[in-house]
């Protein structure tokens, strides 16, 4: 992933005691792994916990898969606007997101749901995190 708009409006609660295993991009969801330590959702059984805020890494370093770079998570609440969304999504729509790419989408009976859809511009969304 790679030029995601991420923008923090509103934010939430930041925690930046933990670590984010492997690769990550702000405004990607995260799961909880083990005491402080984060990894980006991958899969539809993940519970996500939070969106990834800010990455302690050289900006132009990928991190490999096992490596471990302190991270800050925004959780409980905040605005947040992104363009990384797939689908159409409209005003009020409940979110989930696609765990093969982590983008944000109009959430299908039985997903969990993350976010809502609070304004879509284009392919800009502003949405409420519900986690």
């Amino acid at each position: 992933m790679s030029d995601v708009f991420f923008n923090a409006s509103h934010p939430g609660i930041a925690y930046g005691d933990g670590e984010l295993l492997g690769p990550g991009t702000p405004g990607q969801l995260v799961k909880l792994v083990e005491s402080d330590l984060f990894q980006v959702v991958a899969d539809a059984a993940d519970k996500p916990i939070g969106l990834l805020c800010r990455l302690d890494k050289p900006k132009y370093v990928t991190p490999a898969a096992t490596d471990r770079n302190k991270v800050t998570i925004f959780m409980r609440g905040g605005i947040y606007e992104t363009d990384n969304i797939s689908g159409q999504i409209a005003f009020g729509d409940s979110l989930s997101f696609n765990p093969a790419t982590g983008q944000l989408k109009t959430a299908g009976q039985g997903e969990t749901v993350v976010a809502k859809a609070l304004a879509v511009g284009g392919n800009t969304l502003k949405f409420e995190l519900l986690l």
